[in-house]
């Protein structure tokens, strides 16, 4: 099994919230981690630098259902207020949920699907997945696994602890704004998890602490160098941000691991570190049988823009495996080869590369390499293009610009142009009710070109924003299903 730990895509002490799908995954893989006995977790830097909640807290919060199983509707919902979860008219994201007679749709965090629980009285008779975009009923499950909505506790007892400890380091401010007066009425402000520790008795351990016994750690790079530029930028953004007196600000120190505390927690576990540069003949060095690519890069500034790799190809025997991340790269990559007459046969897997020839594959490497013991070279399309594809590789689901949001509906006008994270600038054109599964709730509609509508749910109202790009009068009119909005936005990553 391999997993990975998301880090938040906040910078520190960002007034905005990571979004409920990263929270779900990275509580999934926290409850997960420590029982595992077999697989491979991949974490940046910063992520192992921060610390997260207790894993006696994950434990305590969880809850197993299963059919048969008796338990109360009604305590059922107060555990879900309890854990975080918001009840909703339509289920459509984690940590909601609703009820509708004897019916309770959900989404647990650290699940791929939602569930809806059919209830006989004070027992659960059926649990069953459902499609969020549907919303029909699908196949039935045994049992389903229940984690808290937050990486830390929302009920009174937590909100109790957050105003002491908050007293005991700031000053309590009257103004209904103030991230003390919001967490007292049950509230939780954008950005609260920088606050995290303050509902928590204890500090928040390291993630360390969710390592099973028998861990192995394996690094790359320069790991002191990537521990004192995120621990700077810690430092540097809590300083620049910590003048506020309506947020005011936690130390980093509660937050993330100092450069020392890290190196001191991995001393405690085996270590290994891979270099691309060949090691010295010494005991505790072992070298591998892979070299790194020679400069492969394309000089668009020359005659020949591919000679590096054209001398490369006459000198290799062996098989070349070029790996690109989709197949529209796919076809790219192919007529850049043609350039200088190669032609490699499409494969699915590394294994069908089996003759000294030139194949082409998707894949997810980042870079290529030299296999000696095998004589093959895998070359990536980040080997030939550098930076262009790196931008490229910019997670989709980029943070949208805070002072854009759309925080309340009154904030709309008839016509206002506004823009959909994935479909790009439309105008709105009102509020609209509509049934789908048989369940009616509150839409936005949205109108794009050739008069194409489009119906957004009110509970993903954080996918809209105000358009910024200049006056509304100029503002684009996209075209539903075009690539206008795609070519704008890898433009602009």
């Amino acid at each position: 099994m391999v997993m990975g730990l998301a880090d938040w895509e906040t910078l520190p002490y960002d007034s905005f919230s990571p979004h409920q799908d990263i929270i779900s995954s990275r509580l999934a893989t926290l409850y997960q981690l420590p029982t595992m006995q077999r697989g491979v977790l991949i974490v940046p830097v910063s992520t192992l630098m921060q610390r997260v909640c207790p894993h006696s807290f994950l434990h305590g919060h969880a809850l197993v259902m299963k059919k048969g199983q008796r338990l109360s509707r009604d305590a059922l919902r107060d555990q879900l207020e309890g854990a975080g979860y918001r009840h909703v008219d339509q289920v459509m994201e984690h940590g909601e949920y609703t009820t509708r007679g004897a019916l309770l749709d959900l989404f647990p965090m650290g699940s791929d699907q939602p569930y809806r629980l059919d209830f006989f009285d004070d027992e659960i008779d059926s649990l069953r997945l459902f499609d969020v975009d549907s919303q029909r009923t699908l196949e039935e499950v045994a049992a389903i696994n229940l984690l808290p909505a937050h990486e830390f506790p929302t009920d009174q007892t937590a909100i109790e602890l957050f105003r002491s400890q908050w007293r005991d380091r700031f000053e309590v401010k009257r103004d209904a704004e103030h991230i003390y007066q919001q967490v007292s009425k049950g509230t939780l402000p954008a950005g609260i998890e920088y606050w995290q520790p303050l509902f928590f008795s204890e500090p928040l351990p390291p993630l360390f602490s969710y390592f099973p016994a028998s861990t192995l750690i394996v690094n790359t790079g320069d790991l002191e160098a990537s521990a004192e530029r995120f621990q700077n930028e810690a430092r540097a953004r809590f300083e620049n941000r910590g003048v506020d007196p309506m947020r005011p600000l936690l130390p980093p120190e509660l937050l993330w691991l100092r450069s020392d505390e890290l190196f001191s927690e991995l001393k405690k576990w085996p270590r290994v570190q891979l270099k691309t540069e060949r090691l010295a003949d010494k005991a505790a060095n072992t070298n591998l049988g892979y070299q790194t690519l020679p400069d492969l890069a394309v000089q668009a500034q020359n005659k020949a823009p591919l000679d590096n790799l054209r001398r490369f190809l006459e000198s290799f025997t062996g098989p070349v495996i070029f790996s690109v991340e989709s197949e529209g790269r796919r076809e790219a990559l192919s007529e850049m080869l043609a350039r200088i007459k190669v032609a490699p046969k499409h494969v699915l897997r590394l294994e069908e590369a089996t003759g000294n020839g030139r194949y082409l594959m998707i894949g997810a490497a980042e870079h290529g390499f030299i296999d000696s013991q095998r004589g093959l070279a895998l070359i990536c399309e980040s080997d030939l293009l550098g930076e262009r594809v790196a931008r490229r590789r910019q997670d989709s689901r980029r943070t949208i610009n805070p002072d854009t949001l759309i925080r309340n509906l009154a904030e709309l006008h008839i016509g206002q142009p506004v823009v959909h994270l994935e479909h790009g600038v439309g105008r709105y054109a009102g509020m609209t009710t509509l049934e789908a599964g048989g369940i009616t709730g509150e839409y936005l509609m949205l109108t794009y070109a050739n008069d194409a509508k489009l119906y957004v749910p009110v509970s993903s109202l954080h996918l809209i924003s105000r358009y910024a790009g200049g006056a509304e009068e100029n503002a684009p009119l996209h075209k539903l299903g075009g690539d206008a909005w795609t070519r704008a936005r890898q433009k602009s990553g």
